[in-house]
């Protein structure tokens, strides 16, 4: 029966090992909800872990830079006002390119008209004069009176196309002089007869045409120019159309002047451009708005994920965030569930582990306390015990009784249950154990007899105790033994170098209550002679397993035990653990290793 112990081993002077006080008790490793603290036992004190389950204590982690709401926002805001600037400075200088074209388109082909309709009026005078003349009229008075009513003219044709009738003078032009242009148009107009007055302070070579869209060279007959003229002492901006007159009768350099107002074109520039402006800036407004409405509806779930997060971190694993959207977000939130989840179980498991961890050491410091705290010496013997426990707690034990004056009770028992029950159940086997063995004194079936009554009434179904009892009387070596079902008793002949088997076929301790159990035990002898010795040991030495899962085997560790034989209590012992270790390798220790030995030396 394979069965797990405690990791550390000794041959016993002192048997003894203390890990932690036996005061200990389960409350230091309790999981609470609340604190989640765990403390365990260890091979060198006590090691507190704690678990926040969400005290609140520790404030959660936050980002000192910007949000990922305000990013968003932020992002989306500015490229949309840099996509809104754009537009609206591309379209105001658009609009505004294309008044200030218009306006200029507009003033030449008035010039041109002006010009038309001076000349118009001028061949008409001249007409008018030769006819005159045709007819011999030679008065004075009739030539002066054609041209002064043919100036009246045309300076009403050029008043009545600048205004609208009943006097309604909302035109922009301010000037439609001839200058250069010969007797009659020669400083005929209306508006300002001086140009002096009007400086130039810009002159435009070419011409945006709206209709087809691209810039249009002007001829050398048209000039355009921008220029401020003093208005009783307030200066204008205006354009100044001059059209050459390239006519008959014309000085060469004739020319018509049109002065246009530009306070119009620069007033609705300017008006277009606050229009723009403003619409631009609601439009920012309302872009901000609606992009801090927008971002809020994205990162509202990674906000509230975030909250979730925060509330998980503080330790409370029991929490579960709701997905608050279908897309990645609502992916990522049913995955933390799932992680939330998986760190609970771990965390659970880790407390279970904690509290069996904690109960081993407990059963370990019973099984350790039980022991005994040195082997004793004998008159004309040499006895050692030895002790290794595996990683986890089993129920091996051994003691060595004092039953008397010369006579010593050895027992080696193996308890099937592990951990905490195992460990009582094996407290209770030796505390039994000792009362009886020192009633029923050399008897040693009495004794195994007895203590099965008492044991079987109190240990659980299932559970059960082997062991092997041996007496010995000092003065003449004579070993009275009985079997409950455990490993036989070695008995190495100094004479012949050999080993033989002791046992008697019983039934282990635990099985039945009474009458089976007393059929199956009995008790038998041995004597031993100079130099003999003998071994009670635990299975854990023939099921020693190795890498390969090959045990040590029962022939091979009475082969071992008959190798070692004629050396002391303790070298013997050495000599069996040591080839065990050969034996194990690398592989885990799967089960304690128990083993008494005494030697008859004289």
């Amino acid at each position: 029966m394979a069965k797990r112990g405690a990791s550390s081993g000794r041959i016993s002077v002192k048997t003894t090992v203390r890990r932690n006080s036996p005061q200990t008790t389960a409350a230091q490793t309790s999981s609470r909800a609340g604190s989640g603290n765990v403390t365990r036992v260890t091979r060198g004190g006590t090691e507190r872990h704690t678990v926040d389950q969400g005290s609140g204590k520790r404030a959660p982690g936050r980002s000192r830079g910007m949000g990922l709401r305000t990013k968003f926002m932020l992002v989306l805001a500015g490229v949309t006002v840099v996509v809104l600037v754009g537009l609206g400075a591309s379209m105001a200088t658009t609009t505004n390119r294309f008044l200030f074209s218009q306006k200029q388109q507009d003033g030449i082909e008035i010039a041109r008209v002006a010009a038309q309709l001076g000349l118009a009026v001028n061949d008409r005078l001249n007409a008018d004069l030769q006819r005159l003349k045709r007819n011999g009229a030679s008065d004075g008075e009739t030539a002066t009176e054609l041209i002064t009513q043919a100036e009246k003219n045309l300076e009403s044709y050029l008043m009545n196309a600048k205004t609208w009738g009943d006097n309604l003078d909302v035109s922009d032009i301010i000037a439609v002089r001839f200058a250069k242009a010969g007797d009659f148009l020669g400083g005929r107009g209306i508006g300002e007869k001086e140009d002096s007055n009007a400086p130039v302070t810009k002159r435009f070579p070419r011409l945006y045409i709206a209709k087809t869209g691209n810039d249009l060279a002007l001829p050398d007959n048209i000039k355009v120019y921008e220029a401020t003229i003093d208005v009783k002492g307030v200066f204008k901006p205006i354009y100044r159309f001059n059209i050459r007159l390239d006519h008959p009768g014309l000085q060469q350099d004739a020319e018509v002047r049109v002065d246009i107002a530009a306070q119009s074109v620069k007033q609705v520039s300017s008006n277009l451009y606050l229009i723009i402006t403003v619409a631009v800036l609601v439009s920012i407004g309302v872009v901000i708005a609606i992009a801090n409405w927008l971002a809020g509806n994205i990162t509202k779930p990674v906000y509230l994920l975030l909250k979730d997060m925060q509330v998980v971190a503080r330790g409370n694993l029991v929490h579960q965030t709701k997905p608050h959207s279908n897309d990645e977000i609502g992916v990522l939130a049913v995955e933390f569930n799932k992680m939330t989840q998986n760190l609970a179980a771990a965390q659970s498991a880790l407390v279970e582990n904690e509290k069996a961890e904690y109960e081993l050491s407990l059963a370990r410091e019973v099984q350790r306390q039980l022991l005994p705290a040195d082997a004793p010496q004998l008159r004309g013997y040499d006895t050692a015990a030895f002790y290794q426990g595996a990683k986890a707690v089993s129920g091996d034990y051994f003691d060595i009784i004092p039953l008397g004056p010369g006579l010593w009770g050895f027992i080696v028992a193996d308890v099937s249950g592990k951990g905490i029950p195992g460990s009582m159940v094996m407290a209770v086997t030796r505390t039994i154990v000792r009362l009886v063995a020192n009633k029923h004194g050399p008897r040693a079936a009495e004794t195994l007899k007895e203590t099965n009554r008492l044991i079987a009434k109190q240990i659980k179904r299932g559970m059960f105790v082997t062991a092997f009892y041996a007496i010995l009387e000092e003065a003449t070596g004579i070993i009275t033994y009985a079997s409950a079902g455990h490993n036989p008793m070695i008995v190495y002949r100094a004479a012949s170098k050999t080993c033989e088997l002791a046992s008697t076929k019983g039934i282990a301790i635990g099985f039945n209550e009474g009458p089976i159990f007393d059929k199956t035990i009995h008790d038998a002898r041995i004597s031993l002679n100079q130099g003999d010795a003998i071994l009670l040991y635990t299975d854990g030495f023939p099921e020693a397993m190795n890498e390969k899962n090959e045990e040590f085997g029962d022939d091979r560790f009475v082969r071992t035990a008959a190798h070692f034989g004629a050396q002391e209590s303790r070298a013997l012992i050495s000599g069996l653990v040591g080839e065990i270790a050969k034996h194990r390798g690398s592989a885990e220790q799967s089960d304690d290793l128990t083993i008494i030995t005494l030697r008859k030396t004289a």
